[in-house]
């Protein structure tokens, strides 16, 4: 099985949980600060590399998913462009210079990544990273009201996504990630933006669980901000998204 997503991919959703629960082997390649365009340029490279499919992919679906992104953390491709597929396959989604690309070392010079990359400490297990934090409130409280943009592109190259992994026999499976009870304040089209995905699920019968106005999401002792659950939150979510996958047979034996 394999998590995709964003950072609410990333630190929402326990491999370790998943496995010992379900008896699945679980790898989360959420990818921090990216929308779709990005996350599926992670997944040809994973495909690419290992040759193999997953059986199941849980994609995490929300407001950010089908929007565009470039140019957030760009550094983290940086020792990977060696490798002829990644270089192209990145360079499709990621402007880098003819000297960052050719010119060894010279990408590391350019950038600042000292400073931003030699300070992390921190467990990642399985592509899981639970952020052992508490509740940043007042960010939230500053967020004014805004609608959020859906890229045509994205949402054209999303949907060519799930034709593919289905016609390679993978289960794929939505999911809403909680969000906290403000957000349905903040993001003004948030409901707008979810009728896609359900339309999508009909379209291709695609199982969606939306945990994104659940019980967890009354309560900021879950979360470290209004988008993202602490770790305490993440696990528990996981469990419940276990106890949902099995009880309504989504997983095939």
């Amino acid at each position: 099985m394999l998590i995709m997503g964003n950072s609410r991919a990333w630190c929402q959703y326990s491999p370790r949980i998943l496995d010992s629960i379900l008896g699945t082997r679980t790898y989360n390649i959420g990818i921090d600060g990216s929308c779709f365009n990005r996350q599926l340029a992670r997944y040809d490279i994973y495909r690419h590399y290992q040759q193999c499919s997953p059986t199941y992919i849980i994609q995490n679906v929300e407001f950010f998913t089908l929007g565009h992104s470039e140019g957030y953390e760009r550094e983290q491709f940086m020792p990977y462009l060696m490798f002829p597929y990644f270089r192209k396959r990145i360079c499709e989604i990621e402007p880098f210079s003819f000297g960052e690309l050719y010119i060894p070392m010279y990408c590391y010079y350019t950038n600042n990544v000292y400073d931003e990359f030699t300070k992390f400490d921190f467990p990642v297990d399985r592509g899981y990273f639970g952020k052992d934090k508490t509740w940043e409130g007042n960010k939230s409280k500053e967020t004014k009201p805004y609608y959020q943009s859906l890229d045509t592109n994205t949402l054209s190259m999303f949907t060519n996504y799930i034709e593919d992994v289905q016609k390679e026999g993978i289960r794929l499976i939505f999911v809403f990630a909680p969000l906290y009870k403000d957000v349905f304040d903040k993001v003004l089209n948030l409901h707008e933006i979810h009728d896609v995905y359900y339309e999508l699920s009909e379209r291709y019968d695609v199982p969606i669980l939306d945990y994104a106005d659940c019980w967890l999401s009354q309560d900021t002792a879950y979360f470290y901000n209004a988008t993202h659950l602490n770790k305490t939150g993440a696990e528990l979510f996981t469990k419940q998204l276990c106890h949902d996958l099995d009880s309504l047979g989504i997983l095939r034996n």
